[in-house]
């Protein structure tokens, strides 16, 4: 095989050989890869994107009706509140009711010792007497106490007759110094103290009505006990408690996300309906429950939102992350708690995720295709010109096999037109050559024939012989 056929058979096996180094591979991976990156950028910003924006959006969906539920929870205690100041209010009222009518006794009897009727020791007597025996509501009483507070009429017998200036309730008030002051300096008013029933041992919050009858410089007072009103309210309370529970069911941001209560201490105080105890929650990494770990981490009263991923045993016995935000209420020390799973806020990110990524692949098949067709487009050409350059090697350089890339407009189509150009103009240079050289051998030929046959001639040999054939010429016999 000559040199000229071996290159021609290597230029044709050498896209086989080296597939993936042409140029044609070479900027279709070039292509692919660069439509790969702008889609991993694509994916990650878009994804990122939709994860943030739906997590701002459950996240403000959470604060919304976190606040709505914490309203809904401060009209209901504000009800309570309400409730109960209106009935301290008429416990007030009452036990000024009641108190008139009874001065005005006083005054009957303090009337008859100025007209002589009584004495005023007998006027006195009976006043005591009267304040003693007096019974009102439940069982509530008046007290009578002189200006240094000595008990001079009262129904519990242990009091009567003692200085009571320093006696403290169970919060460590000095109740009757408290109801001096105001039946002094005020002539009348309330006060607020804790004091054991009659025939009771447990002290309990009580209302006090006190006031100055000048006359005889006594110091009268009668009171209610409240416990009842704060049983109620502690009742309405509890009925407060079980309507949440209820409602708490029906009110949810997220198709799986849920509100319960704790106190102070981390107890589940207010669940909704169907919800696994809060004492079965799985425990934290360091060893806490769940219900210890959101109480600790509560806001203070009046502060943001807390935001904590923990995992819990919420529904089904999975345990799985939840994303819980937390706020106090502090007139009732409640945590109010609102509950996603985290799943719920990545799931949709995640389907969106994979949606773009089939999307990316699918405009990654596409472009690596393209990108195929279109540096086969692009080499073509280089690749009929690189054969034409062979051809022109082998002297089978034809110029109509590079029309069709002499067709282009672009920089490789001139490069053809002056390849093509300058291939005809070698060929037929060498054309020329090839018959100049022909001539000048045909010349070379016969110049080397003279030159030999004067080699010849002029050789000693050829002389010998010669002048032999010259005698033998001479000697030979003449014809007549």
């Amino acid at each position: 095989m000559s040199a000229n056929s071996a290159s021609d058979s290597e230029f044709k096996l050498a896209p086989t050989r080296r597939r993936w180094s042409t140029l044609t591979y070479r900027l279709a991976m070039l292509i692919a890869g660069l439509l790969a990156i702008s889609a991993i950028m694509t994916t990650t910003f878009a994804v990122r994107s939709v994860q943030d924006a739906l997590y701002s959006e459950v996240s403000q969906s959470m604060i919304n009706v976190h606040s709505s539920v914490e309203s809904t929870i401060d009209l209901e205690y504000n009800s309570v509140v309400a409730f109960r100041q209106a009935e301290l209010e008429a416990r007030r009222d009452g036990l000024r009711d009641v108190a008139s009518p009874l001065a005005t006794t006083l005054d009957q009897f303090r009337s008859m010792s100025d007209a002589g009727e009584i004495t005023v020791e007998q006027a006195q007597k009976a006043s005591l007497q009267l304040l003693k025996d007096v019974r009102f509501a439940n069982e509530d009483y008046f007290f009578t106490y002189d200006r240094s507070m000595t008990a001079i009429s009262h129904p519990d017998a242990k009091f009567q007759g003692r200085n009571l200036v320093d006696l403290q309730d169970a919060d460590g008030k000095y109740v009757l110094q408290e109801l001096r002051d105001v039946a002094l300096n005020e002539g009348s008013g309330y006060v607020d103290y804790k004091w054991v029933r009659l025939n009771a041992t447990e002290s309990v919050p009580k209302i006090g009505f006190v006031f100055h009858y000048e006359p005889w410089d006594w110091i009268i007072g009668t009171g209610v006990y409240v416990d009842d009103i704060d049983a109620a309210a502690a009742a309405r309370i509890e009925a407060i408690k079980s309507e949440l529970s209820a409602s708490l069911s029906q009110v949810s941001f997220s198709e799986d996300s849920m509100f319960f209560i704790l106190d102070e201490e981390g107890q589940l105080i207010v669940s909704p309906d169907g919800v696994i105890e809060l004492d079965e929650f799985a425990t934290t990494p360091d060893g806490q429950q769940v219900t210890a770990t959101l109480a600790a981490t509560a806001p203070a009263p009046g502060e943001p939102l807390v935001e904590t991923t923990v995992a819990a045993t919420l529904r089904d016995s999975i345990s799985e992350d939840w994303v819980m935000q937390t706020s106090t209420i502090p007139e009732l020390g409640w945590i109010l708690v609102s509950a996603v799973p985290q799943a719920e806020l990545s799931g949709p990110g995640r389907s969106i995720a994979i949606q773009q990524l089939l999307m990316s692949l699918a405009i990654l098949v596409l472009g690596l295709g393209a990108g195929l067709l279109l540096s086969r487009r692009l080499v073509r050409p280089v690749e009929d010109i690189t054969k034409a350059a062979v051809d022109l090697s082998n002297d089978s350089f034809d110029p109509q096999s590079l029309d069709r890339a002499a067709k282009r407009s672009d920089e490789v189509g001139e490069l053809a037109r002056t390849f093509q150009r300058m291939g005809a103009e070698l060929v037929a240079r060498e054309r020329k050559l090839r018959e100049q050289v022909a001539k000048l051998t045909v010349v070379i030929d016969r110049t080397r024939l003279a030159e030999s046959v004067d080699e010849i001639t002029e050789s000693e040999h050829f002389q010998r012989i010669k002048a032999q054939a010259d005698e033998l010429r001479k000697n030979k016999p003449r014809k007549d």
